[in-house]
């Protein structure tokens, strides 16, 4: 199958499982590929996000729709609408967050155009708290991966909610998270309360705490340590300027031409989001822009594997830094005898029936500047005795 027809089969499966989901009976039209699957597939999605915002504690939680909250949505507004150009020296690639928001009386994005314009990775909306999820989140993982963009999903924090855990759980669940080899960890947005306290009502050993629970449960759940979005200001009022996330990958918002504020615990950041007022091909409302930082190298977990005795491996562990064309040279420890791993991060050879048992696993990629990332996974060859009749 050449590869745009792959690319046209992958976007309609995720059409119409989308669909079947949410109730539709149109999945069948969808799968087809008849004239009005299009059509379809954007009025059912236009009219799930037209229902009313839910009402939860008496709240009305109007900014389900939106990435991030009003308050933050605001102070990034200074940033430059023409996100593309010139990359400043600090960082390798650009890439976008969306929401519900971003499909204006149900405009489709059209991922095709967001890739040529030169983005490489996107963070979509998943879930909210514990009562909402994105109904385009599924359609845009999907088409944005096929069109070869670097995709996560985010889970917006509302600690007074529900406990760190059970968001987590929900966010994993509603975020159908799987290591794929292109999606990149889960990303936790906590940040500026939409609809009340700015800090929830927490004081700040709680919001620790309650961050704490949700990083540990999101891992546990994908072998990734989850994405951190905030900001130097909500970080420093609301958990007291906690040093205990510093192993977790940072997602700084903030608006300014050079270098952003940094919470405490981290001294680089890997993504910094610099404008909420991004103007991007494809997309019909102003759009979220975020860097990714040339000091910085993210794998893409591959998942864990299995092969018989006898398979013919070809695996490429990805990296958001080779996409963004950095020069990344990639090295494994406790492959299965028989599989080696190239420069470029391909992992090819043949697994003999003496490489059985469960291999522990770990890529490291290391750039010029010296620069390290690692993922690590669990390589099973099954041995005579694990081997279904």
């Amino acid at each position: 199958m050449r590869r745009a027809a792959r690319r046209r089969m992958t976007i309609w499966i995720a059409i119409a499982h989308v669909i079947a989901s949410a109730g539709g009976g149109v999945a069948a039209v969808a799968l087809s590929g008849g004239s009005g699957a299009a059509q379809a597939f954007s009025l059912t999605l236009a009219a799930a996000a037209a229902k009313p915002p839910p009402l939860v504690d008496g709240v009305r939680r109007v900014n389900v729709g939106s990435a991030h909250s009003p308050l933050l949505s605001r102070a990034l507004s200074g940033g430059p609408t023409k996100a593309a150009g010139a990359l400043p020296a600090s960082a390798a690639a650009r890439g976008i967050d969306v929401a519900s928001n971003q499909h204006p009386h149900g405009a489709i994005i059209n991922w095709g155009q967001v890739a040529r314009a030169g983005y490489k990775f996107a963070f979509i909306k998943a879930s909210e708290g514990n009562y909402y999820t994105n109904p385009y989140y599924a359609s845009d993982v999907a088409q944005a991966q096929a069109v070869g963009l670097y995709v996560t999903g985010f889970h917006f924090a509302v600690p007074n909610a529900d406990s760190g855990a059970s968001q987590a759980d929900y966010a994993v669940k509603h975020a159908r998270y799987t290591s794929d080899g292109r999606a990149m960890p889960l990303a936790l947005d906590i940040e500026y309360n939409p609809y009340g306290a700015t800090c929830y009502g927490f004081t700040a050993a709680r919001m620790v705490k309650w961050i704490a629970a949700f990083t540990a449960e999101a891992r546990r759940l994908t072998g990734q340590p989850t994405i951190i979005y905030t900001t130097a200001d909500w970080w420093r009022s609301c958990t007291g300027d906690s040093r205990a996330f510093g192993s977790d990958n940072l997602w700084v918002a903030a608006y300014g031409p050079t270098s952003p504020p940094m919470p405490s615990g981290w001294r680089k950041w890997t993504f910094w989001q610099y404008t909420s007022r991004g103007q991007v091909p494809g997309i019909a409302a102003q759009v979220d822009v975020s860097y990714f930082a040339r000091a910085a190298v993210q794998l893409l977990d591959p998942g864990n594997q299995r092969s018989l005795p006898g398979t013919k491996i070809r695996l490429q562990v990805r990296s958001l830094s080779a996409a963004a064309r950095q020069p990344t040279v990639f090295t494994a420890a406790g492959l299965p005898r028989g599989l080696s791993i190239n420069a470029r991060g391909l992992i090819t050879g043949t697994v003999p029936a003496s490489a059985a048992g469960e291999h522990a696993v770990t890529v490291t990629a290391l750039t010029p500047s010296g620069i390290t990332g690692s993922v690590s996974f669990t390589w099973t060859v099954p041995g005579p005795s694990t081997l279904s009749p």
